[in-house]
């Protein structure tokens, strides 16, 4: 015979002739394949949430004015740390209104607010200060009512736009920053009324200086969030 003939003798069957000579897994290496899959699904880390700022443009009902409510700021545990170690959380947020127009854009109206919220170290308790009704602070429990408070719906200090007035859409910015023991004195001032006064005492001044270079080093948390409106005609 000739040596090509031999080899052909030798080769597999074809194609529909093998399907049923292959090997199969049994059942039960299928089932823990699978369990095995479904175990390492679960175990697997869920995706990490995220701050962010929802913005509103408002209704007829309400004058068209703007309100913004940040969204799980305490996602970020770069904020918790610092503010259970002690120091003050800012929420400062502006808001601004633009007509929308066809070649450049014009800015009509900016306004903005302030929230200042810390822990009372010996009750536990987190204070809660708004910038437009200082006198009127709020006392909260836990971390997670802190959060919720945070979380609220804030309007807009001034009124929208004039119905028939033409198409406008908002702007906002929410700046979330730990205060140092600089900027937290500073703040006692302003929530007093009084103007901060040039400091003569160098010693002071150093030291302060030195706790806000502290403050950086140890990589405290400060991030903006930013969001915007569809056009609107009110």
């Amino acid at each position: 015979y000739r040596p090509w003939r031999l080899r052909r003798l030798h080769r597999l069957p074809p194609e529909r002739d093998r399907g049923s000579q292959r090997h199969h897994p049994p059942i039960r290496q299928v089932l823990s394949a699978t369990a095995i899959a479904a175990l390492l699904a679960a175990a697997a880390p869920a995706a990490a949430q995220e701050p962010y700022l929802l913005l509103s443009p408002g209704n007829a009902e309400n004058g068209w004015r703007a309100a913004v409510r940040p969204v799980d700021i305490f996602a970020d545990s770069t904020f918790i740390r610092p503010l259970l170690s002690g120091l003050s959380l800012r929420l400062r947020c502006q808001i601004e209104l633009w007509n929308d127009r066809f070649l450049a854009d014009g800015l009509v109206q900016r306004s903005g607010w302030s929230l200042i919220l810390f822990q009372e170290p010996l009750s536990g308790q987190f204070n809660l200060t708004r910038s437009w009704d200082r006198d009127n602070d709020e006392w909260l429990a836990t971390l997670d009512e802190a959060a919720a408070a945070l979380e609220r719906w804030y309007q807009a200090p001034r009124t929208g736009p004039k119905p028939g007035s033409g198409t406008y859409y908002y702007e906002a910015r929410l700046e979330v920053e730990v205060l140092s023991l600089g900027d937290l004195e500073e703040l006692e001032h302003w929530l007093k009324g009084q103007v901060a006064a040039e400091d003569t005492d160098v010693g002071s001044a150093l030291g302060r200086g030195i706790k806000r270079l502290f403050i950086r080093v140890i990589g405290l948390a400060s991030r903006t969030f930013q969001a915007r409106t569809e056009p609107f005609h009110p």
